[in-house]
């Protein structure tokens, strides 16, 4: 998966983000981009700044109703006449045009309320002590509200949230207004809408008692590229499309959807403090009314995004927003990073330290809804166009789970369940179709408790050893190359501690690409033509080994040397009886014999002669294992 092919993940999901956090405090400025009141105050004389209030300003745009009480330019240059001509909403000329007319050394709304309809109700969003600062030619040096509130009107239930200080760093009207309102395409010159946001103290809370809080949001530049339809009358479109069935609506707003999401790039967002409490009730608890409130609390410490694997907002001094560019219609590769989960729930309690996806990329979402645009996609093609990911890693995962009380089935029940996870990571690549070709998983430090009593059968044998925890950790790298039609094993292993190590290497061949057949039909049918044409293992001991021969022997009443001298004889004399007595299978028996006898490190390879490989056929149809061992060439070694 190269640059070329791939688009940042935020430049659609987090660049709507970043549009939702512009949004948000834009309200403060949409009276200056339309408002039909008059200036109330004389014009002062050529080359003086003055002053210019508007009043009562009421501006509808479409189902949303903005209203400022009052609304001053201070510091302007500007006329009645020249303020008025610049603010018509019946102007001749374009509103980028007459933007960049616009300079004020401070532009101030008290108060400002904005009204939207949403399904028999109104949501309100009041923002207050609204100031733009140092406004030349359109563009706003910095934009400030000391905060919001947020209600909904009408019956209903309750819902309500607020905002602290809200700011946007080097707005730039003309640009948004551009985007809005005028129409371009993929060829048309990109725009940076702004070089920063923050928003801080975010409280939201729902009618069932949940609350969510975020402590700051700082996203930086929010860049967009007009798109064939303009930005105002694409989301327009959406919002009154959505949920809309009829096959040719649905492909219409996929088109746009499409071309919005591919116009947008974010340089790089932050959140932090993010927490969730649900106080839960009794109608989510076990039991049904009366019983005990199951509460929910989660937090996350940090999220971050930035394209090309550079998520930095935020780490220079306190406050500071670093400066970059990500132009839209660039491809990008991005990176998100969550630090500091934690969730407490009945289900049980999850701590992580840090998760981070790398390489993301929404191409194939966009090039599934491009292609939902000319028609109805066959439900075979939704994979290929599943977000890309390149890598997964985590770090610090702690899991632990309570007991679960049996239910109609007493098998059911099971005991409390405690693991962790060092680091983990998963690597992918070369996607065909949706699925990754080449992946490397790589676990260190897969821990937990074996518990007392357990009788489920690997964990059972493992108490019965002595062990009372397990510690792994192990590689699976694998790669399927479609040329020569074969799936590598470069390294599969597994360590236990304090039991050893095993590791396999093979190649398969016979795997094509039907294998990757979305119908299950089409790619079971596909193996069952897969061939077998090298093996290797690896047994390196650790303890485990030495625990079994020492719990048989003393089930015997033997000494565990003499145990072990008996089952190497029986390795020496009986592996080359089973398999053909060959010159091979001999050396395989003394082998290991030799480890049984000394545990240390086997190691055994096995090639098919025929280069084709063997075949499931070809074991299904072999009259003894002989048969089989005499058309492969094997070498074994014991140290």
């Amino acid at each position: 998966m190269t640059r070329s092919l791939t688009t940042g993940v935020a430049r659609a999901a987090l660049g709507v983000v970043a549009c939702a956090t512009l949004a948000a405090a834009l309200p403060a400025t949409v009276p200056l981009l339309a408002t039909p009141a008059l200036a109330q105050n004389p014009a002062p004389s050529a080359g003086q700044a003055g002053a210019v209030a508007l009043d009562e300003v009421v501006l509808p745009l479409g189902p949303v109703t903005l209203k400022a009480p009052k609304v001053e330019l201070r510091g302007t240059a500007l006329s009645r006449d020249e303020a008025r001509a610049i603010l018509d909403p019946a102007g001749p000329a374009p509103w980028r045009t007459r933007l960049d007319k616009l300079d004020a050394r401070e532009i101030v709304i008290p108060v400002l309320r904005v009204e939207q309809p949403a399904g028999g109700r109104v949501q309100v969003a009041v923002y207050h002590d609204v100031v733009a600062r140092d406004v030349t030619a359109g563009r706003i040096g910095i934009l400030e509200a000391g905060g919001a509130t947020l209600t909904v009107e009408g019956p209903g239930p309750d819902a309500a949230g607020a905002y602290g200080r809200l700011s946007i760093r080097e707005l730039d009207l003309p640009g948004l207004a551009r985007l809005l309102a005028e129409p371009g395409g993929p060829d048309a010159a990109p725009v940076r809408v702004y070089a920063g946001v923050t928003a801080e103290d975010i409280a939201l809370s729902g009618p069932d008692g949940a609350a969510f809080r975020i402590a700051r949001i700082d996203a930086r530049d929010l860049t967009g590229r007009p798109t064939t339809i303009p930005w105002g009358e694409t989301a327009r479109a959406l919002a009154e499309g959505a949920g809309r069935k009829d096959a040719p609506e649905r492909a219409r707003m996929a088109g746009l959807a499409a071309d919005l999401m591919d116009g947008v790039a974010i340089g790089g967002l932050e959140i932090s403090g993010i927490t969730l409490a649900v106080p839960g009730g009794p109608a989510a608890s076990p039991g049904g009314p009366g019983a005990k409130p199951m509460p929910v609390q989660a937090s996350l410490a940090r999220l971050t995004y930035a394209p090309d694997g550079e998520a930095k907002v935020g780490e220079g001094k306190a406050g500071e927003v670093k400066a970059g560019e990500v132009k839209a219609g660039q491809p990008a590769l991005g990176e998100m990073r969550a630090e500091g989960l934690a969730v407490e729930a009945p289900a049980g309690r999850v701590a992580l330290k840090g998760l981070t996806l790398s390489g993301l990329s929404l191409k194939p979402v966009l090039d599934g809804l491009r292609r939902a645009a000319a028609g109805p996609l066959d439900p075979a093609e939704l994979r290929r166009y599943a977000p890309a990911l390149a890598g997964i890693a985590v770090n610090d995962l702690d899991v632990d789970l309570p007991a679960q009380a049996p239910g109609a089935d007493p098998l059911q029940a099971s005991g409390p369940l405690r693991f962790a996870l060092r680091s983990g990571s998963l690597a992918m690549s070369e996607p065909r179709d949706g699925v990754p070709t080449a992946s490397r998983l790589t676990v260190d430090g897969l821990t937990g408790a074996i518990p007392p009593g357990t009788t489920a059968p690997l964990l059972a044998d493992l108490a019965g050893l002595g062990y009372a925890s397990l510690d792994l950790s192990g590689i699976v790298d694998a790669r399927w190359d479609e040329a020569a039609r074969e799936l590598t094993l470069r390294d599969v292993t597994l360590t236990g501690k304090d039991m050893g190590t095993a590791r396999i290497t093979g190649t398969i061949g016979g795997i094509g690409k039907e294998v990757f057949d979305p119908e299950p039909m089409v790619s079971s049918l596909a193996l069952l033509g897969a061939s077998a044409k090298s093996l290797g293992l690896t047994l390196e001991n650790g303890g485990l080994f030495q625990r079994f021969v020492d719990q048989q022997a003393k089930a015997q009443s033997l000494k565990p040397e003499e145990l072990q001298r008996e089952y190497g004889t029986a390795a020496m004399l009986g592996i080359p009886a089973v398999l053909g007595g060959s010159p091979s299978a001999k050396a395989l028996g003394q082998a290991v014999s030799r480890f049984v006898v000394k545990p240390g490190r086997l190691s055994v390879s096995a090639a098919a002669k025929d280069p084709a490989g063997l075949g499931l056929m070809d074991f299904s149809t072999a009259p003894s294992p002989g048969k089989i061992f005499d058309r492969l060439t094997v070498t074994a070694t014991a140290e």
